[in-house]
C-alpha cells in the first residue's frame, strides 16, 4: 500500500491532485484506522491510465466514463494511448520546426510563404483511401446500422457529389481552425456551434449519429493517427482540440 505522498512521488504528480481525484470519485482511496489515505497497486495502475488520458487533454468526466465502462480493456487502452501520444509528440515536433523556421525568417534567412490550409480531398484521393481501408472498416463496423446506412448513401454518390461533400467538410472545419488558432476555449458557444454543425453534417450526409457515437468519433480522432493527421494538416493540434470540443458538446447535449 502507498501513502498519498508515496503515490504522488511515484507518479510524478501532487498530493493536491490525488485529493481532487478522490473528491470527485475518479481515484477513491482507502482509509486506514487513522483516516489517512492508502492506495493499492490497482490504484496505481488506474492513476497511470488517468494521467495518460489527461496528457491527451481528456476531460476528467470523460476519463471516468471510459474507465468505468464495462468493456474497458486496459491493454487496448494502452495501445490506443501509445498511438495518440506518438501523434502528439509528432505535433510538438512540428511546432518546434515551425518555430525554428519562423526564427530563421525573422533573422533574415528564408522567407515564409502562406500556403493553403484548406485543400479538400479530391475524389480520386477519397476513393483510394476508401479502397485501402475498406476491409478494416467492414471488420470494425460492418454489422452496424450506421455503417450500412453510410455505405448505401456512399454507393449512390457521383464524383461531383463527393467533391461537393469534400468542400462542405472543408467549410465546416474552417471555423474550428480559426477558433483554435485564436485560442478560443472549447466551451465557448462559437466552438460548440461549429461542433453542432459538424454533428448535423454527419447526420444529414452519412448516418444517424447518436451522442455516444459522436463522442466515440471524437476519441477516434486522437486515438487513430490517420484521423489525427487528417485534422492536424489544417492546424497542428486541431484533432485534440476538436475531440475536447466534441466531448464537451456530448456532455452538454445529453
Amino acid at each position: 500500500m502507498y501513502t498519498i505522498q508515496q503515490l504522488a512521488t511515484l507518479a510524478g504528480t501532487t498530493t493536491r491532485t490525488l485529493r481532487h481525484y478522490d473528491a470527485v470519485g475518479l481515484l477513491v482511496a482507502e482509509r486506514d484506522a487513522n483516516g489517512y489515505r492508502r492506495y493499492s497497486s490497482h490504484d496505481a495502475e488506474r492513476l497511470q491510465s488517468i494521467l495518460l488520458y489527461r496528457s491527451l487533454d481528456f476531460p476528467l468526466e470523460t476519463i471516468q466514463t471510459l474507465l468505468e465502462a464495462e468493456q474497458f480493456d486496459r491493454t487496448r487502452a494502452l495501445e490506443e494511448q501509445v498511438t495518440a501520444l506518438r501523434a502528439k509528440a509528432a505535433y510538438f515536433a512540428t511546432l518546434a520546426e515551425t518555430a525554428e523556421s519562423t526564427l530563421t525568417s525573422l533573422r533574415g534567412g528564408i522567407s515564409m510563404e502562406d500556403k493553403s490550409l484548406f485543400n479538400g480531398l479530391s475524389f480520386d484521393e477519397l476513393k483510394a483511401h476508401e479502397a485501402k481501408h475498406e476491409p478494416e472498416v467492414v471488420e470494425r463496423w460492418g454489422e452496424s446500422e450506421a455503417y450500412k446506412t453510410s455505405r448505401a448513401r456512399a454507393d449512390k454518390r457521383s464524383k461531383e457529389d463527393w467533391e461537393a461533400l469534400s468542400q462542405q467538410q472543408v467549410d465546416l472545419v474552417k471555423p474550428l481552425v480559426d477558433l483554435f488558432t485564436a485560442g478560443v476555449p472549447v466551451e465557448d458557444p462559437r466552438v460548440q456551434a461549429a461542433v453542432q454543425a459538424n454533428h448535423m453534417f454527419i447526420n444529414d450526409q452519412f448516418y444517424d449519429c447518436s451522442l455516444d457515437m459522436f463522442s466515440g468519433l471524437g476519441q477516434m480522432y486522437v486515438m487513430d493517427e490517420r484521423f489525427t493527421a487528417f485534422y492536424d494538416k489544417y492546424a497542428p493540434g486541431l484533432a485534440v482540440y476538436y475531440n475536447d470540443a466534441i466531448q464537451h458538446y456530448c456532455i452538454i447535449q445529453s
